[in-house]
């Protein structure tokens, strides 16, 4: 088979969540194919949602987690608080890469936040997750309105953001640095 029909055959695949494109454009067995292959292996949403309802629960704002893909960032799991006002995050979207608080973990950061950068009246924190060759994979995230979000507050959430990527990325088989 030439690398042009494989090529696709892949974006193909790609299109129906079969396979997964990374940035570096490599793929990977994505979500509905690892779930075909062995049903008794956790996908990473079944895995940090634990970690999502903790964080919700904790901090009374919407927890994400964010799969990167395609050179975007999409949303893959969430838990949003039971009150009549909170930031929806809805399964499927996808955000810029290069902005917000996950924005700032790939420019760099071990924590990224977020004060109204990519929405208004917005604050996030996001930490990421490592795969087994040192790749951000996806984030963690909360995100909430500024008004009940101080930025004391957003310290602490981005603090235990992190602690749930380092927690994650270690289920994963990750590298995860650890301070001296």
């Amino acid at each position: 088979m030439s690398k042009g029909t494989l090529r696709d055959v892949l974006l193909t695949l790609d299109a129906y969540g079969l396979v997964v494109r990374d940035p570096d454009t490599r793929f990977r067995l994505g979500p509905e194919l690892r779930t075909l292959a062995d049903a008794s292996t956790p996908d990473l949403s079944d895995l940090a949602h634990p970690y999502l309802v903790s964080l919700m629960e904790t901090f009374g704002e919407t927890a994400i987690l964010g799969l990167v893909h395609d050179a975007k960032v999409e949303i893959a799991d969430r838990a949003e608080p039971q009150t009549d006002l909170h930031m929806t995050a809805p399964l499927g979207r996808r955000l810029p890469l290069d902005k917000g608080a996950h924005g700032k973990v790939l420019a760099g950061a071990k924590i990224g936040y977020d004060d109204e950068e990519l929405f208004p009246g917005v604050r996030a924190a996001a930490a990421p997750i490592v795969d087994v060759r040192g790749r951000v994979v996806a984030f963690v995230m909360v995100v909430g309105f500024k008004q009940r979000v101080d930025l004391r507050t957003l310290r602490r959430i981005g603090e235990r953001c992190a602690s749930a990527a380092d927690a994650l990325s270690r289920r994963i088989g990750g590298k995860v640095e650890t301070s001296a």
